[in-house]
C-alpha cells in the first residue's frame, strides 16, 4: 500500500496481492502513520479490503470499519470525501 497526499485529500493505492499487511509511512516522524490491513479475493474475483488498525485520522470513520469491496483491478473507491482507495 502506498499513500499520497494532495490538496484533494489522501489516496491509498493497494497492491492486488492478497494477505495481511502492515504499511508504515513517515519513516522519520516521531509518531509513524500506519495501516494494518487484510486483502482477500472471493470466488467471484472481487477483492475485499479490511482496515484492521490505523492511526490515520482521515480513516477514523464508521465506513472504514466495514469491508470495502473492489470489483476488479484498476477499480477505485471514494467512501468519504477526501479519501480515495485504488486497487492496482
Amino acid at each position: 500500500m502506498h499513500i499520497f497526499r494532495d490538496e484533494n485529500g489522501i489516496r491509498l493505492v493497494v497492491s492486488h496481492q492478497t494477505g495481511h499487511y502492515a504499511a508504515h509511512f513517515a519513516t522519520y516522524a516521531p509518531e509513524q502513520e500506519f495501516i494494518n490491513y487484510t486483502l482477500e479475493r472471493d470466488k467471484h474475483g472481487r477483492y475485499h479490503l479490511s482496515l484492521d488498525k490505523t492511526n490515520l485520522v482521515a480513516l477514523d470513520s464508521p465506513v472504514f470499519k466495514k469491508e470495502l469491496v473492489f470489483g476488479d483491478l484498476g477499480d477505485s473507491l471514494t467512501p468519504i470525501k477526501g479519501v480515495t482507495l485504488m486497487l492496482i
